[in-house]
């Protein structure tokens, strides 16, 4: 499967049209399937897809199962069809997490969106601003399907023993963090010892996500959303947003 594709083009220029050709990143419906029944379809750049569908099981709160055999098949129209040969069942944990004296919970329906999340219990581990900092850039220089077309978003874990991993990219950037959890969790990773890298924005779907998957850090070149915020805060996670050279805003747990 190819993460982008040739396509004419018109392309204009000091006043005049071109016939061009350029590179854009690759979008496929993508279903998954367990047990004959549907879980999901989504939108995705068709890259990755064993760790794609491992990532989402777990990030989705479906279970885990590391390097679970995937079967992929393609229609005529293009569609891709993955299957999973264990039962997905859906996790129904809920934590009783209550409105704090931070107030974090007096925003609309967040008590509603963190009932099934699990609290970040475990010790942060201890990193500098630089770290995260060229951690990011170190990202951006292998973010080579957004090099090729412009239109792909980042993800990637990285702790302060063993650096920078499991880097993914896809056109969507909840797919690009399935991804980089499915690697993750193929290679047996501590995801608490783990911060999770964005190469854009990160609002609450993501933090839920990372939370599912037992992430305590969340780095984003971009902003975070209120309810991302308000969720961090309430489940001890961390969010390091609009994180540049000398600056970033810190938002959650603080030790």
């Amino acid at each position: 499967m190819e993460r982008s594709r040739r396509i004419g083009i018109h392309r204009y220029a000091e006043g005049q049209y071109n016939v061009s050709n350029d590179y854009l990143a690759s979008e496929t419906l993508i279903h998954l399937y367990s047990d004959d029944k549907k879980i999901a379809s989504l939108l995705s750049t068709p890259t990755d897809l064993s760790e794609l569908f491992i990532g989402h099981a777990l990030s989705e709160g479906y279970g885990s199962f590391p390097n679970a055999e995937i079967r992929c098949e393609q229609n005529i129209s293009g569609s891709i069809f993955l299957y999973i040969e264990q039962k997905l069942i859906p996790l129904h944990i809920n934590r009783g997490i209550v409105s704090s004296s931070c107030g974090a919970c007096n925003a609309d329906g967040l008590e509603e969106l963190i009932g099934n999340l699990p609290l970040f219990e475990n010790e942060h581990q201890v990193a500098r601003h630089e770290d995260y900092y060229h951690a990011l850039e170190s990202m951006r220089e292998l973010q080579h399907g957004f090099a090729e077309t412009g239109g792909m978003h980042a993800a990637a874990m990285w702790n302060p023993k063993l650096g920078l991993r499991h880097i993914s990219e896809d056109i969507g950037r909840h797919n690009a963090t399935d991804k980089t959890i499915g690697k993750g969790l193929n290679s047996n990773s501590n995801f608490s010892e783990e911060a999770l890298l964005l190469s854009g924005r990160c609002g609450w779907d993501i933090v839920a996500k990372a939370a599912r998957a037992g992430v305590g850090t969340i780095v984003c070149i971009g902003a975070c959303s209120s309810l991302a915020a308000d969720t961090a805060r309430v489940l001890g996670m961390r969010i390091y947003s609009f994180m540049k050279t000398k600056s970033n805003v810190g938002i959650g747990h603080v030790s």
